[in-house]
């Protein structure tokens, strides 16, 4: 029921919010880009990441700006490529009107939002906007948007690549820019150090939903199983403020494996940094490690077009687990030892 609601309060929101766009995109200068990112995490962020540095390679001069919430504005407010950041709550109708009525009067020329699924506030705020050009990924049934990315089984990096080349961007560069922060980079490596960590395996058990989350009797499984196959081996577990208590009392039997009391994603991304490879259920970890080109073992839901959007782009050895319905179906003896890197 609560899916169809959602589906007729869309069709609404497109009969009433969804008009035509009547500027030529084929003929227009372009001065000042958008980017919609109230709904981006640090996975999307890091595979768009080369976009800002390739459009400032393309034309120094051009200003680009880019719309996020409080929640996720530390993902972008280190980017030299950024010039502007606008901050909308990310679920209030009157706080999306005041952000699109403010940037109108901005005159962006183009705005560039790859959201595959658009609730009437994000169509809302483009209108209100008024760019002279939408770029988005499958919106063929969309009027707002005057040019549209189809579905090729692409991934989502490639998404943002056929945006550029749309603008006129050629030979663009897909290497990602994984954010850093140098206090966090402090506190790793004074970890590092202190534990004698080099050359370890990065682990991440747990993603963003119940389906990524491994059991604690399934962790203490997959470990033992490393641990008895490669003793000599070090293994770093991710960890996250809410479940650093939990991980840390979870590996006090075993020597080698250590967990950081990790309080923000700037931690996360130093240790995956300085790891050998990683073994993760969680694409976000899976870009960052993509974006240092590491080595990678994933576990990925059975979803063909889910995996085309985010699966890795690393040049390093990737190997692949896909689950049904949550990872936990995964067994440690799935993992072929070949793959460690030891």
């Amino acid at each position: 029921m609560k899916k169809l609601l959602q589906k007729i309060r869309i069709l609404i929101g497109n009969f009433l919010i969804d008009k035509n766009n009547r500027f030529d995109s084929s003929r227009y200068a372009l001065n000042k880009i958008l980017f919609l990112r109230q709904d981006g995490r640090i996975g999307d962020y890091v595979v768009s990441s080369f976009v800002f540095r390739e459009l400032k390679k393309w034309n120094p001069n051009l200003k680009i700006g880019l719309v996020c919430t409080l929640e996720n504005q530390y993902l972008f407010s280190q980017n030299e490529y950024i010039d502007q950041l606008y901050l909308v709550k990310k679920r209030s109708i009157k706080d999306y009107i005041r952000c699109g009525l403010m940037l109108r009067k901005e005159n962006y020329d183009l705005i560039i939002d790859p959201t595959i699924f658009l609730r009437n506030r994000d169509l809302l705020l483009l209108r209100l906007i008024n760019a002279k050009v939408n770029i988005g990924y499958q919106k063929e049934g969309y009027k707002l948007f005057n040019q549209n990315i189809p579905y090729s089984g692409q991934h989502f990096s490639q998404v943002y690549a056929s945006a550029l080349d749309k603008i006129g961007l050629k030979n663009i560069e897909l290497q990602y820019d994984v954010p850093f922060n140098q206090q966090a980079a402090t506190a790793i490596s004074k970890f590092l150090k202190e534990n004698h960590l080099q050359n370890y395996i990065a682990i991440n058990f747990f993603g963003n939903s119940t389906v990524r989350k491994m059991h604690d009797k399934n962790i203490i499984a997959h470990l033992h199983r490393l641990t008895d196959n490669f003793p000599d081996k070090k293994f770093v577990l991710l960890s996250y403020p809410d479940i650093n208590e939990k991980l840390i009392n979870l590996v006090k039997t075993f020597d080698n494996v250590f967990v950081y009391p990790t309080t923000e994603i700037f931690h996360t991304i130093e240790l995956i940094k300085y790891c050998q490879q990683l073994i993760s259920v969680d694409t976000s970890t899976i870009h960052i490690a993509s974006g240092f080109n590491k080595s990678i073992i994933g576990f990925y839901p059975n979803d063909e077009e889910n995996f085309a959007h985010w699966r890795p782009m690393t040049h390093s050895p990737t190997h692949i687990l896909f689950f049904d319905k949550t990872v936990n179906e995964i067994m440690p003896d799935k993992i072929n030892l070949e793959w460690i890197i030891s």
